[in-house]
C-alpha cells in the first residue's frame, strides 16, 4: 500500500510542476511580445564623406625655432647702470644705445694716464728747446718721446674698454624683458636681456637619426606646433655632413616665413620617410577599433518599411597614417561614401540611424 501513496505523491508533484512551467512559459512569451512591440534602437550621428587624398609616411621630429637675428645682450665691462634708454619690449633701431654703464676704476685710470701724458709732453717741449742750445742730449729726448707713445697707447686701451660700457644694438629689433634699473651694479658678462630682429623668416633646427631619411638642401618638410597644428612648409637650407658620434644624428636647418613662431620655441618637424600614395581620408573620429582591427560605419539606406531610412554598415579598413585630424585609409570604402562622424563610437553593425539635421563635418 505504501508504493501507491508514493506514486500518488510523485504524480501530484509532476502535475504541479507542469502547470507552473506552462504558466512561466506563457509569461515569458508575453514579455517577449511586449519587448518586440517597442521600436528598434536608434542612434543619432553626423555624417562626413570619404575623400580622395594623397599621403606619404612621415616621422615627427623635435625642432627648435631660431630667429636669424637674435642676440643675448650682456656686459663686457662691469659697472653701474647710468642709463637704460629703452623699456622692456621696445623696438630699438640699429646703432642705438641699449645700456650705458659707469666704471670708476677705468675713469680713474684714464685720468691718471692723461695727467702723466700731459706732464711728459710738457717736459718734451721744454727739452726740445734746450736741445737747440745743446743743453739736453738726444737720448733724453728719445726717452721722453718713448714715454709719450707708451702713455698714448695705454690711454687708447683704457678708452677702448670704456667704449664697451655703452652697449649698442647691432640691428633693429625688439628688446626682451629685463629686471635691472638705473643705479644697479652689473658684473662682467651679466645678461641684461635679448634683442630679436624684425625679420619674418624663422629657422628651425632639428636632428635626423641615421637611416631615417636622407635630406638635402632644397627638400621640403612640414612644421607643426607642439600641439600638432600645422604652421606650414619649410625649405631645408643647410645640412650637416657629419653624424654626431653619441647620438648618430645629423643636423638640419629649414627656413620658413612664420613671424608668429618665437625664438627658442619647440616645434614638430614632419619628415617624409617614403613615397606618397593615393588613399582615402576621413575624420579621425570616424575610425573605430575592435579586436579585429579598424573599421568605419558607412551610412546606407535601410530596407523598405524600416522605422528609419538609414542603417550603419560596418566596413573594415587599414589605417596608413594621420595628418591634421584625418586618418588616411584603404579598404572597403569608396570615394564620396557617407560615413558616420560624430557619434560613431556608439554604433554597431546594422543599427538604425538618425542623421542630425544640418550637421556635417565637411
Amino acid at each position: 500500500m505504501k508504493w501507491r501513496a508514493w506514486l500518488i505523491t510523485a504524480l501530484s508533484c509532476l502535475t504541479v510542476t507542469a502547470v507552473l512551467a506552462g504558466v512561466k512559459t506563457s509569461q515569458i512569451a508575453q514579455a517577449m511580445a511586449f519587448m518586440e512591440s517597442f521600436p528598434p534602437p536608434v542612434e543619432t550621428i553626423t555624417i562626413a564623406q570619404a575623400r580622395s587624398d594623397r599621403w606619404a609616411p612621415t616621422r615627427l621630429l623635435s625642432g627648435t625655432v631660431r630667429s636669424p637675428e637674435h642676440l643675448v645682450i650682456a656686459t663686457e665691462i662691469p659697472g653701474r647702470v647710468v642709463e637704460l634708454p629703452f623699456a622692456s619690449g621696445d623696438t630699438v633701431p640699429k646703432g642705438a644705445a641699449i645700456l650705458v654703464l659707469f666704471n670708476d676704476d677705468l675713469e680713474a685710470q684714464r685720468s691718471a694716464l692723461q695727467a702723466d701724458l700731459n706732464l711728459v709732453n710738457t717736459q718734451l717741449e721744454r727739452n726740445q728747446t734746450l736741445e737747440a742750445d745743446a743743453l739736453v742730449s738726444r737720448d733724453q729726448l728719445d726717452t721722453l718721446t718713448a714715454k709719450t707713445l707708451s702713455l698714448t697707447a695705454q690711454i687708447a686701451v683704457v678708452e677702448a674698454r670704456l667704449s664697451r660700457t655703452t652697449v649698442r644694438a647691432p640691428f633693429t629689433g625688439t628688446l626682451g624683458i629685463y629686471p635691472q634699473r638705473v643705479g644697479d651694479l652689473m658684473r662682467l658678462s651679466e645678461v641684461l636681456t635679448t634683442l630679436t630682429g624684425l625679420d619674418r623668416e624663422r629657422w628651425v633646427d632639428f636632428k635626423v637619426p641615421q637611416g631615417l631619411a636622407e635630406l638635402t638642401v632644397g627638400d621640403t618638410v612640414t612644421i607643426r606646433t607642439i600641439s600638432g597644428d600645422a604652421v606650414g612648409p619649410a625649405t631645408i637650407i643647410a645640412v650637416s655632413d657629419a653624424f654626431a658620434e653619441g647620438t648618430r644624428t645629423y643636423d638640419v636647418r629649414a627656413a620658413l616665413s612664420a613671424p608668429g613662431l618665437r625664438h627658442g620655441a619647440l616645434v614638430q618637424v614632419a619628415v617624409s620617410t617614403g613615397p606618397s600614395e593615393a588613399l582615402l581620408s576621413v575624420p579621425a573620429r570616424s575610425i573605430r577599433w575592435d579586436p579585429e582591427g579598424a573599421h568605419a560605419f558607412v551610412v546606407e539606406p535601410s530596407e523598405a518599411g524600416a522605422y528609419l531610412p538609414h542603417r550603419a554598415s560596418l566596413r573594415r579598413v587599414e589605417v596608413r597614417g594621420e595628418r591634421d585630424s584625418r586618418f588616411f585609409i584603404r579598404g572597403a570604402l569608396d570615394q564620396d561614401d557617407n560615413i558616420a562622424d560624430k557619434g560613431a563610437f556608439k554604433l554597431t553593425d546594422q543599427v538604425l540611424l538618425r542623421i542630425q539635421a544640418g550637421a556635417s563635418s565637411e
